[in-house]
């Protein structure tokens, strides 16, 4: 068992890197042409092998920890049920990020392919998946206040934020014509949030092992969210400005020349 999870590890590390860097070129490029559509499946692509990878390696740990992890040195008795401990706690939140990238890319992508036909997205699979992440987050929440965790209580808010949100748009319904791209373009950077949130916490502590042993590196764990929920409300307030559905009064655009 400890061979397959490490392949499907090294499968998963290669695929999130090639999505980070993927990751930043259809928000740069002309939205809606040939490459950002392109680079944009590429990137989906990529995401969908590390959601598959991630929840298949957080099964393997939670059934079998000692199967997966190859322990060197004997442990006691208490060590060995922190090390259980640890390692389902380990298995739970990277479950967790799978399941926010998952639904934030599943709404992300469908919320565009039913841009006609919005109710098309109310699905039970849509409710119960983005009901699930919402519940996720608040259960991450209980164990890092359980646990003392202060990386599990920043980052609980991030499952409520994104599946709370998704769901008010299924149940809700499309508020302007627009509001399709505006939650398109929240939730793919809502899958940016997870996986730059999950290359720092298993990744970077491995990449950068000394600046991880402090305890300032918790704040590199909540720092995609930092930066990932506000760049997500001001870009749709761009975009609301832009097509003239932010509630403002617009002239029109020869009465605009004029003014000018």
């Amino acid at each position: 068992m400890a061979e397959l999870f490490q392949g499907l590890r090294w499968l998963h590390i290669i695929a999130g890197a090639v999505a980070l860097v993927l990751f930043w070129i259809p928000l740069i490029v002309r939205k809606g042409g040939t490459l950002h559509i392109r680079i944009g499946w590429a990137y989906v692509a990529c995401m969908s092998c590390v959601v598959v990878t991630a929840f298949a390696m957080s099964g393997m740990v939670f059934a079998n920890p000692l199967g997966v992890r190859q322990i060197q040195a004997p442990l006691s008795a208490e060590e060995l049920a922190k090390f259980l401990r640890n390692q389902r706690l380990f298995s739970a939140f990277l479950a967790y990020l799978a399941g926010v990238t998952l639904a934030s890319g599943w709404q992300g992508i469908w919320v565009q392919r039913t841009k006609r036909t919005p109710e098309a997205l109310r699905t039970p699979f849509n409710v119960a998946l983005n009901a699930l992440v919402a519940f996720s987050g608040l259960g991450v929440l209980l164990l890092g206040l359980r646990f003392s965790s202060a990386a599990f209580v920043g980052l609980s808010p991030v499952g409520v934020l994104i599946g709370g949100g998704n769901l008010r748009y299924l149940l809700r319904g499309p508020a302007t014509k627009m509001a399709w791209w505006y939650e398109h373009l929240g939730s793919m950077i809502g899958t940016g949030i997870a996986g730059y949130t999950a290359f720092f916490v298993f990744g970077g502590s491995r990449l950068f092992p000394s600046v991880a042993r402090t305890q300032l590196y918790a704040i590199f764990w909540v720092l995609p969210t930092l930066i990932g929920v506000p760049a997500i409300y001001l870009a749709v307030f761009y975009y609301r400005r832009k097509f003239h559905e932010d509630g403002r009064p617009h002239l029109p655009r020869a009465a605009c020349e004029k003014a000018v």
